[in-house]
C-alpha cells in the first residue's frame, strides 16, 4: 500500500495528514500546541461546573415561581396571580383583560387540580427581555374538567430579586369543546 503524507494548518495547528490508496480509511491525528492543552482542560472543567449549577438553580428558582403561582391561583384567584406576571407580559394585553381571560379558562377547564414539569430550558444572556436569565417551562396541568399543556417563559434580570411571567401560553381540547 502507497501513501502520501502531509501536513495541513488548521487554525494555528499542525495537522499530519496521510492519503492513503483509493478505498483505505484515513486516520487523522491533531496535534494541539502542549501549552495550550492544560490552560484548555481547566477552563472547560470550571466553566461546566459553574454554568451548570447556575442553570440547575435558574430551573429550581422557575419551578418554586409556577408552584407558588398556582398555588395563588387555586387559593386567591387569578386577580392575586397578576404579581407573578411581568411589566413586559403586559405590554400586549392589560392585567384586566388577561384576568378576565383566565376565569373563562377556568369556566371550560375547571379548577386547577395539580401540575407537572414536562421541559425545560434555561437561557443566560442578554435578550429581548434586557440582560438576565430566561427558563421556559413546559408543564402538563390537571384541571378539573380538562387537562392543559402550558408553557411559560420566565425572566429575572441581573438586577431583579425574583424571576416573573413573561410569556404564558395553553393549549387544551378543553378550549374546543366548552
Amino acid at each position: 500500500m502507497r501513501e502520501r503524507v502531509g501536513e495541513t494548518r488548521v487554525r494555528g495547528l499542525t495537522v499530519p495528514v496521510a492519503h492513503p490508496t483509493p478505498g483505505v480509511i484515513t486516520r487523522i491525528k491533531i496535534q494541539t500546541p502542549s501549552g495550550l492543552l492544560l490552560p484548555t482542560i481547566i477552563l472547560a472543567v470550571v466553566c461546566a461546573f459553574l454554568g451548570g449549577c447556575g442553570f440547575a438553580q435558574s430551573k429550581k428558582d422557575g419551578e418554586k415561581l409556577l408552584a407558588k403561582h398556582f398555588q395563588t391561583i387555586s387559593t386567591n384567584g387569578y386577580d392575586a396571580a397578576m404579581a407573578d406576571y411581568g411589566a413586559p407580559f403586559f405590554q400586549k394585553i392589560s392585567k384586566d383583560e388577561w384576568g378576565k381571560t383566565l376565569a373563562r379558562l377556568a369556566s371550560k377547564l375547571g379548577t386547577y387540580q395539580s401540575h407537572t414539569i414536562t421541559g425545560w430550558r434555561v437561557f443566560k444572556n442578554a435578550g429581548t427581555f434586557g440582560a438576565g436569565t430566561t427558563v421556559s417551562l413546559q408543564c402538563q396541568v390537571t384541571y378539573s374538567k380538562y387537562s392543559a399543556t402550558e408553557s411559560f417563559t420566565l425572566f429575572k434580570g441581573i438586577t431583579d430579586s425574583d424571576y416573573k411571567i413573561v410569556g404564558h401560553f395553553i393549549n387544551s381540547d378543553g378550549l374546543l369543546k366548552e
